[in-house]
């Protein structure tokens, strides 16, 4: 039975919301929680649908990863019971429930089929609803590139300040951190992302968590394609490049040889918490995207995906079962030469099962001279020692993609031990960096600053 113990639940008092006027409860079942909620079989191979009425004291807002049914409200008791439905199969991780002081605003027009999620007010729901105004566009992009929704609505639900996630994609009821909301929309690929899932993760499952990368890899290489087709390619890029940064520390941190550091993880009872990182979603990016790089072209490489997804909407797999797709596609589309080629090209036992480095890197070259230009920058900073500033530092301030920061702020990492305190003061004196509102900026630049021993508060003002 459900308790205030249950591990998917979190409760936050009036402090730890952005209002601070009412209490505020919100659940993450992903991967193994959702037992402590539901009486289920706690594995996305089995996938259900449900009915939940959810009685709440006024004046509580309940909002779950389902169609809502007219409410049904009872002046005696001063409660409301909120009525849901999920008729479409889902696995047991996207049950979710928010419980809260929450109002909803539509994005876009009449047709349109997004909306927010919020605390209200002009600080909070307006603002946010703001930022995530392409919602919709983001949508109907990646249903033109996949196959059409089959959610019927996309709805974002941003929560308070100390939610500890970036994102969560339960179906009708995204869950988003408001470090996604910057006032420049350069954080909105979250969004990206979690739309994505619609089509590969709540609709084409992993059949267990050692199989996560067909959720997240799929995921990534379609919110690329979206970034690509919205931004340009090197913007799509610049996101590999990063993530690859990324991938290679989760890597390291594991061990090469440990098979978390592989795209299948051996749990061996493990919680898959434990084995959770930028693997599954980089790893398996770069492994689709080498598919990608052995078809005739990315057209047929597109038909593939929609066909894949199409063959096993509703079901959970494994990546047997996507390799037989791939192998299969293929050899109804290509010459038997043309299939004996592909197929040499790929060991899939190693790209799955090894970890460590990637079998053809040199198909995966995600270099921009955007990039080049900021990563030689910030060696730059570090040859003049804080001593004087590169003549073309203004190239940092006048980017218009925060990712060209990150990648300057990665390159400084790289290097950390070779970064005093000298050179810090003359960055942030030259770029005003401490004070920059994205968190991607913030996460990189402020452990930099600690090595260094930089007092950002007296030496920044």
């Amino acid at each position: 039975m459900t308790n205030k113990d249950a591990k998917a639940m979190s409760w936050m008092n009036e402090d730890q919301t952005a209002t601070k006027v009412l209490k505020y409860l919100f659940t993450q079942c992903e991967p193994i929680y959702c037992r402590s909620v539901a009486p289920l079989q706690d594995t996305p191979s089995i996938k259900s649908t449900y009915q939940a009425n959810v009685t709440v004291k006024d004046p509580y807002v309940v909002k779950m990863s389902g169609k809502e049914l007219p409410k049904t409200p009872n002046a005696i008791t001063n409660t409301t019971t909120y009525h849901f439905y999920q008729d479409t199969k889902i696995p047991s991780y996207l049950l979710a429930i928010a419980v809260g002081n929450l109002a909803e605003k539509k994005i876009g027009d009449q047709y349109s089929r997004s909306s927010v999620i919020s605390e209200p007010g002009a600080q909070y729901l307006d603002r946010y609803a703001d930022e995530l105004s392409e919602l919709d566009d983001l949508l109907n992009a990646t249903e033109a590139w996949m196959t059409p929704y089959i959610w019927e609505k996309y709805t974002i639900l941003i929560l308070p300040p100390s939610f500890p996630f970036g994102g969560m994609e339960n179906p009708l009821l995204t869950f988003a951190s408001p470090t996604i909301i910057v006032g420049d929309k350069s954080q909105v690929y979250v969004a990206t992302h979690e739309i994505a899932h619609s089509w590969t993760g709540n609709d084409v499952t992993c059949r267990d968590w050692s199989n996560l990368w067909l959720n997240e890899g799929f995921t990534v290489f379609e919110e690329r394609k979206v970034s690509e087709e919205k931004h340009g390619t090197d913007f799509a890029l610049r996101e590999a490049q990063l993530g690859n940064v990324s991938l290679w520390i989760d890597m390291q941190n594991f061990g090469l040889n440990n098979s978390y550091s592989a795209l299948y993880p051996v749990m061996n009872g493990a919680n898959p918490d434990d084995s959770f990182s930028n693997v599954p979603y980089e790893k398996g990016f770069q492994f689709i995207t080498y598919l990608e790089s052995l078809m005739k072209n990315k057209t047929d490489f597109q038909k593939l995906i929609r066909g894949y997804v199409n063959q096993h909407t509703l079901t959970s797999i494994t990546y047997i079962e996507l390799k037989a797709y791939f192998e299969k596609w293929i050899g109804d589309n290509y010459t038997p030469e043309e299939v004996q080629t592909i197929k040499d090209a790929i060991d899939w036992e190693e790209w799955v099962k090894q970890g460590g480095k990637n079998p053809d890197k040199a198909k995966l070259n995600f270099t921009t001279t955007g990039a080049v230009q900021f990563e030689t920058l910030a060696d730059e900073y570090i040859r003049l020692n804080g001593n004087s500033s590169p003549d073309n530092f203004n190239i940092y301030i006048q980017a218009t993609d925060p990712q060209l920061r990150v990648i300057f702020l990665n390159r400084l990492l790289e290097k950390i031990s070779q970064v005093n305190l000298a050179i810090v003061k003359k960055i942030d004196s030259d770029l005003s960096i401490t004070s920059a509102a994205n968190p991607e900026i913030g996460q990189r630049w402020f452990p930099l600053a600690i090595t260094a021993k930089y007092d950002w508060g007296i030496n920044a003002a």
